[in-house]
C-alpha cells in the first residue's frame, strides 16, 4: 500500500513567510511608537511633551489597554461581518494612517494619531492570528510552533525598530526639518513618522498575496455571518461599555478610591464586555464546546497577572532604564556608537543627578545660565537641546545638581562638547533580541521533546511561563538593593537579565496562548475569542499602567517583591488546574462524530 509522503510527514503551510513578513512590518511600526512615546510625554528638552512620569504612565497605561482591547470588537466583526482578510487590510491601513498623523507635530496628532491606531490594532491584530491557525489542519502538531515561528516575526519587527527609532531620532534631532514657520520636524516625530513607512510595507506586501490567503478565512465563520445579527454586539456590549466607561470616567474623582478618570473609564467599560464574553459563553450549543471556552476563559484569567508584569517596559522599567542605568557605550558596544554616530545621544542635565564620579562631565563653558522664569520660556519653545557645539541652557540648580557628586579626578569633557550615551530606546530591544535568539532552540527542543514523548503540554508551559516572569522583577529587585534605590546607576546587566527573563517567559506565554485560542475556540466565534485573548492582555497592561503610576510613590522593594509573590502565586493556581485543563484541551483533539450547526 502507498502512503503520500505529503500526508505522512506534516509541514508548515506555504502562506507562513507572508503572515511572517506582514507581522514583522506591522510590529515594527508598533514597537518603535511605543518605544519612545514614553520618553517623548516625558522629555522637557528635546520637544517632549514635559509631562511628568507618573501623567505618562496613566497616558500609556491607557493607551496600551485600549491597544488590546478593541481586538475583541475587531473579531467580532470579521467572524460576523467583514471576513478576515479584509479586516486585517482595513486594520493596517488605519494604522498607517495613525502613524503618519503622529509625525504631525502637535498635540492634536498626538491624540488623533493614537486613536487611529487604537482602532486600526483591533481591527488588524486578533484577525491575523487567526488566520495563521486556520491554515493548519485540526489536531496539527505543528501548531504551537507554527505560532512559534510566526511570534519570531514579531519580534525581529520589534528588535530592529529601536534601532532605527535612535538613528532617526539624533538625526533629526541635530538637523531638525521646517516644514512651516510653527512647525518643526524634530526626533521625536522624524521617528513616529518612520513607523508609518514600516507599516505601509506591511500593508503593501498583505495585499499583493490577498488571494493567496484566502484558505485562511474560516468556512464555518463565512457560513454564519449573514445568519447572526450584529445588533447584540452594538446594543448589549459596545453601547453600554461606552456609557458605563463615561460614568466611571466622571465619578471616578469623586468616590476617593484612588483612581484617575482614564482607570475609571476603563473600569467601567470592561463590565459589559466582560458580560458579553460570558453571554456568548452560556449560550453555546453544546456542552463540548462550553466546556473549551470556559477554559479559554479561565487561561484568560490567569494570563492577566503575566501582561501586568511584561507591560512594565513602558513604566517603570522605563524610568529605571533613563534615570538609573549607566548608558555610557562601552567595549562593543562603543565600537558601534564611534562608527555610527546616530546610535548614542547627547546626555540631558539631569543625567548626572546619579552618575558616579568617574562620569565625564561637560564643561561649565558648555551651558549657559538663566532665571527658571526664562528656563520655563524655552522649555515651552522647545529650545532646551543639547547640542554639540551649542550652549545648553539650565538654571543654577540644575547646574549644581550636574557637579554635585564630582571630585577633582572627575574628567571634565571640552567646551561644547557632551556625553554621548545609548539611546534609553535601544534597551527595548533585549526582549525581542533574546525571543529571536532563544526561539528557534525552544521550538527544536520541543520537537525533539515531543518525538520522546516528554514535551511539555500548553497548560504546563503556561503555567511556566508565570514563573519564568517572576525572575524579572526578582532581579530588578536586586537591582535595588545593589544601587541603594536609585541613588546611584546600576549596570545595564540588571536591565538585561529582566529584559531576558521577561522574553523567555514570552516565549512560553504568548504563542502558546494564541494556538490555544485557535485550537479550542469553536470555529464561528473563532476570531472573537482570539479578541478576547487580547482583552486579557488589555486588562494586565492597564494594572501595569496603574503600578507605574504609583512606582515613585511607594517603596521600590516591596513594589519588586509583589510582583514576584503575583506571579508565582498565580503560577501555582495553573499547576493545581492542569488536569482540567489538559481533559478540555483533549477533548478539542478529538474527533467529533458530528459537527453543530
Amino acid at each position: 500500500m502507498l502512503v503520500n509522503k505529503t500526508l505522512a510527514k506534516p509541514h508548515h503551510p506555504v502562506e507562513l513567510p507572508v503572515l511572517f513578513l506582514t507581522e514583522m512590518w506591522e510590529r515594527f511600526s508598533f514597537y518603535l511608537m511605543l518605544g519612545i512615546l514614553p520618553l517623548y510625554l516625558a522629555d522637557s528638552q528635546k520637544g517632549g511633551l514635559g509631562w511628568t512620569d507618573e501623567q505618562a504612565a496613566v497616558a500609556l497605561g491607557s493607551y496600551t489597554a485600549l491597544v488590546y482591547f478593541t481586538p475583541f470588537i475587531g473579531g467580532r466583526l470579521a467572524d460576523r461581518l467583514f471576513g478576515l482578510r479584509n479586516t486585517v487590510l482595513l486594520g493596517a491601513t488605519l494604522m498607517m494612517i495613525g502613524h503618519l498623523v503622529l509625525a504631525w507635530p502637535t498635540r492634536t496628532g498626538l491624540f488623533l494619531g493614537l486613536a487611529f491606531l487604537i482602532c486600526g490594532n483591533g481591527a488588524f491584530k486578533p484577525n491575523i492570528s487567526t488566520l495563521l491557525g486556520n491554515l493548519y489542519p485540526p489536531g496539527s502538531p505543528l501548531k504551537d510552533s507554527g505560532y512559534s515561528i510566526f511570534y519570531v516575526g514579531v519580534n525581529l519587527g520589534a528588535f530592529i525598530c529601536n534601532f532605527v527609532a535612535a538613528m532617526v531620532r539624533n538625526y533629526f534631532d541635530a538637523h531638525p526639518w521646517t516644514v512651516t514657520s510653527g512647525w518643526v520636524i524634530g526626533g521625536w516625530h522624524g521617528a513616529f513618522g518612520t513607523a508609518a513607512v514600516g507599516m505601509f510595507l506591511g500593508l503593501t506586501l498583505f495585499a499583493l498575496n490577498y488571494r493567496r490567503l484566502a484558505r485562511g478565512e474560516s468556512r464555518e465563520s463565512a457560513r454564519s455571518g449573514g445568519g447572526e445579527s450584529l445588533t447584540p454586539l452594538w446594543f448589549e456590549c459596545l453601547l453600554p461599555a461606552v456609557i458605563l466607561g463615561a460614568v466611571g470616567w466622571f465619578a471616578a474623582p469623586y468616590l476617593n478610591i484612588g483612581i484617575n478618570a482614564p482607570t475609571g473609564a476603563f473600569l467601567g467599560a470592561c463590565v459589559p464586555v466582560v458580560v458579553f464574553y460570558l453571554r456568548i459563553w452560556r449560550g453555546l450549543p453544546t456542552d463540548a464546546e462550553r466546556s473549551r471556552v470556559g477554559a479559554l476563559l479561565v487561561v484568560f484569567l490567569v494570563s492577566i497577572v503575566f501582561w501586568t508584569t511584561y507591560g512594565l517596559n513602558t513604566t517603570a522599567l522605563n524610568v529605571w532604564t533613563r534615570d538609573n542605568t549607566d548608558r555610557r557605550p562601552n567595549g562593543a558596544v562603543s565600537l558601534i556608537t564611534e562608527r555610527f554616530k546616530e546610535f548614542a545621544e547627547n546626555a540631558p542635565p539631569d543625567y548626572f543627578t546619579n552618575a558616579s564620579p568617574d562620569v565625564a562631565r561637560p564643561a561649565k563653558d558648555s551651558f549657559e545660565i538663566v532665571s527658571p522664569e526664562r528656563y520655563k520660556e524655552l522649555k515651552e519653545k522647545q529650545a532646551l537641546n543639547v547640542v554639540e557645539d551649542k550652549h545648553v541652557y539650565v538654571t543654577q540648580g540644575i547646574l549644581d545638581n550636574v557637579y554635585e557628586h564630582t571630585r577633582p579626578e572627575t574628567p571634565i569633557l571640552p567646551e561644547g562638547k557632551h556625553l554621548k550615551v545609548v539611546n534609553s530606546e535601544l534597551f527595548q530591544s533585549i526582549d525581542p533580541g533574546v525571543i529571536i535568539l532563544m526561539t528557534p532552540i525552544m521550538v527544536a527542543l520541543w520537537g525533539w521533546l515531543r518525538r520522546r514523548g516528554l514535551e511539555p503540554d500548553t497548560p504546563l508551559k503556561i503555567g511556566l511561563s508565570l514563573f519564568i516572569i517572576a525572575c524579572s522583577p526578582l532581579i530588578m529587585l536586586g537591582a535595588t538593593y545593589s544601587t541603594q534605590d536609585g541613588q546611584m546607576k546600576g549596570t545595564a546587566w540588571w536591565l538585561i537579565g529582566t529584559y531576558a527573563m521577561v522574553a523567555m517567559g514570552e516565549i512560553f506565554m504568548s504563542p502558546i496562548g494564541l494556538s490555544l485560542v485557535n485550537k479550542m475556540a469553536p470555529a464561528r466565534i473563532s476570531a472573537f475569542m482570539m479578541g478576547g485573548w487580547f482583552l486579557a492582555t488589555s486588562c494586565g497592561l492597564k494594572i501595569s499602567g496603574i503600578l507605574g503610576e504609583t512606582y515613585q510613590k511607594v517603596e521600590h522593594k516591596l513594589f519588586w517583591t509583589m510582583l514576584v509573590a503575583a506571579n508565582v502565586f498565580v503560577g501555582i493556581i495553573v499547576l493545581i488546574l492542569l488536569p482540567w485543563l489538559r481533559r478540555q484541551i483533549a477533548e478539542t483533539d478529538a474527533p467529533s462524530p458530528s459537527k453543530p450547526e
